[in-house]
């Protein structure tokens, strides 16, 4: 097995085709949200694991913007180009598209430059243990059972999501525990999957139901050693023309920054219970 081969995340099922710079992925319940279309963590995670695979190289960057909300059932054929490949960094695009039409688009970094020269400027936030802090609840008064939920365990860090900060706008710490069930976080493409949250902080932000579309999604890998839980930092930064907007940080349980995210999202709630 290469290197290539070992940073695979097998929840995606991306498939190979006889283009080696072309994967389909099958649209199935369990990537998308509760409302039937595409979740956005399971579109980037695809992109950056078809990057990784097409170039051969770690991914270290990653921004997608979406077109599209394609439904479980359809199948998404991601072409992969590389206009600049040198000595020891890539540049590699994704476009996703269905019968031809664009869904979203990914532009990617990658570097072969050897490690051991890292330094962490900040630290984590000093919340409790997994094991200490409270299961999540759903954050939509609907059943979420058959969608991209159900892959995942969700433990409160800091302050209040969903239902539980509507009418109270968070302004402190917000923070949640996550993994993966049957897989661990680390690869780009692991990180890109939990890390498409910030949504979720611009509605405790602002007192409000969560509901969301996102327009851009940028994840910067620091450091993929795996961890079996990683805490999400979320930071709500600003909320203007109904765009949201805010950053997240990925922590491993010991203390390592793993990555950073930013978020542009369109905040709604018309397409929710209580919203």
């Amino acid at each position: 097995m290469t290197a290539n081969e070992n940073r695979r995340f097998d929840l995606l099922d991306l498939e190979s085709t006889e283009d080696e710079h072309r994967y389909r992925l099958a649209v199935r319940a369990d990537l998308a949200t509760p409302f039937g279309f595409l979740y956005g963590g399971s579109g980037i995670a695809a992109a950056a694991e078809a990057a990784e695979r097409a170039t051969g190289r770690p991914l270290q960057w990653i921004t997608t913007q979406f077109i599209g909300s394609p439904a479980p059932g359809s199948v998404i054929d991601l072409q992969v180009t590389i206009p600049a490949n040198g000595r020891a960094t890539t540049q590699s695009q994704v476009v996703a598209t269905i019968d031809g039409d664009l869904v979203f688009t990914a532009l990617c970094a990658h570097t072969i430059r050897e490690s051991g020269d890292g330094e962490q400027f900040v630290v984590m936030p000093k919340v409790a243990s997994p094991d200490e802090c409270s299961t999540m609840h759903a954050p939509f008064e609907i059943d979420v059972s058959d969608s991209f939920f159900r892959t995942m365990e969700r433990r409160l860090g800091s302050g209040s999501f969903g239902m539980e900060a509507v009418g109270q706008p968070q302004h402190g710490g917000l923070s949640m525990w996550c993994r993966i069930v049957d897989d661990v976080i680390g690869s780009p493409a692991t990180q890109a999957y939990v890390a498409d949250i910030i949504p979720m902080g611009i509605g405790a932000a602002l007192g409000a139901m969560p509901g969301a579309t996102s327009v851009d999604n940028t994840l910067r890998v620091i450091d993929p050693e795996p961890s079996e839980w990683v805490l999400l930092e979320l930071i709500p930064e600003g909320f203007h023309r109904s765009l949201g907007h805010g950053s997240l940080r990925v922590w491993s349980e010991d203390g390592r920054l793993m990555a950073t995210a930013q978020q542009t999202c369109i905040v709604r709630t018309s397409h929710h219970h209580g919203g």
